[in-house]
């Protein structure tokens, strides 16, 4: 979504005529407050600033004395994309009188109208930049034919056929026994002709220990399970989709691992799409085994970067080799400072244990 709307309820029908107009112009807007059933207000809302580049506050009469519309405007004025506009010859609350209005007061709906595109070019200049950052998504974990992808393949092909080449040279400088006089070795034994030794005829001590899969231990495809929130949306962190996000005021969240069992972990990844002020920044990650209430050991407080990593935009963070049956993630401020935050997806690598690790 481009832009939110902020607006007093008395201004709808000149709200919708603004979002029409932006529609026109190939924008996505968000304004209707129409709220879907089960949904809380105040969540629905901050969803979609969340959500937006940017915000257009429609100040009027009504609306400069309405604290959910000054509330919304602080929170963009915050983030860095607030765009006002008047609609009635009023002055803006003081605090947002330093950032300059576009005067909608005789605007009635004209896409030509020299207001709406000033309107509409201060929107443009503010969208320009997240435009670009979210312009080339690469992902270096899904290569693709071609790039560095392909040049370690054909390296691996190239080391392959060189240690063929010397383990052939190796042989022929040290023949055995049973070369045959015209300097050709005797024939060996296929693999399919050498005896198969059953598996139960080797000690169980010199068999090699199955090797421990590294997964992300939070998905619901391992096994993962989210058994404490502070709210609903918190499972849209761990569901897959990196679309979709969760709103994080301070909260929490506890996990549970396969089966119940005990799991070794040691790095946490934050996926941050691009550049946002209410991107996640501080978070702290525990560990625990007595239940999901705790008590809980501390593995570190963590700090994300504020941009996209292009060939990764998952930020990975790194800690000691824990051994736990409970994973817990806090939330704490955002990159504004707030403690109000939102978080696209977080992964947790490491493997489950065997049973007898319990």
């Amino acid at each position: 979504m481009d832009i939110f709307i902020s607006y007093a309820s008395v201004d709808r029908e000149r709200a919708m005529a603004l979002a029409d107009a932006l529609t026109r112009a190939s924008a996505s807007v968000w304004w209707d407050r129409t709220i879907p059933p089960g949904r809380v207000f105040d969540e629905v809302i901050q969803e979609a600033i969340a959500a937006a580049r940017c915000m257009i506050v429609l100040w009027s009469g009504e609306s400069v004395r309405s604290n959910w519309v000054k509330t919304e405007a602080a929170e963009g004025a915050a983030r860095g994309m607030l765009v006002p506009a008047l609609l009635e010859d009023v002055a803006p609350p003081i605090e947002f009188r330093r950032i300059q209005a576009a005067n909608l007061v005789d605007w009635h709906g004209d896409d030509d109208d020299p207001a709406f595109q000033q309107l509409l070019a201060s929107v443009t200049r503010l969208l320009q930049p997240a435009l670009n950052v979210e312009a080339a998504p690469l992902r270096a974990h899904v290569p693709t034919g071609g790039g560095r992808g392909a040049t370690l393949k054909a390296f691996g092909l190239g080391a392959l056929s060189a240690a063929l080449l010397v383990l052939g040279g190796w042989q022929w400088l040290h023949e055995d026994p049973g070369t045959a006089g015209n300097g050709r070795r005797a024939p060996t034994p296929r693999l399919a002709e050498q005896p198969a030794q059953a598996d139960d005829a080797v000690p169980a001590a010199a068999r090699p220990a199955p090797r421990a899969t590294r997964v992300n231990l939070l998905a619901d495809a391992n096994g993962g399970q989210m058994l404490i929130a502070s709210a609903e949306s918190w499972s849209r962190i761990v569901d897959g989709n990196e679309d979709s996000y969760g709103w994080t005021d301070q909260g929490y969240a506890v996990f549970g691992f396969g089966d119940g069992r005990t799991a070794r972990f040691d790095t946490f990844t934050v996926l941050v799409r691009a550049q946002d002020n209410a991107n996640l920044r501080d978070f702290e990650l525990f560990a625990g085994n007595d239940g999901p209430d705790g008590p809980f050991q501390s593995l570190g407080r963590f700090k994300t970067r504020n941009l996209r990593l292009m060939q990764n935009p998952y930020q990975s963070f790194s800690f000691a080799p824990t051994e736990a049956k409970y994973f817990k993630f806090q939330s704490l401020r955002s990159h504004t400072d707030n403690t109000a935050a939102f978080v696209h997806e977080v992964q947790l690598f490491g493997e489950l244990l065997p049973d007898a690790a319990r």
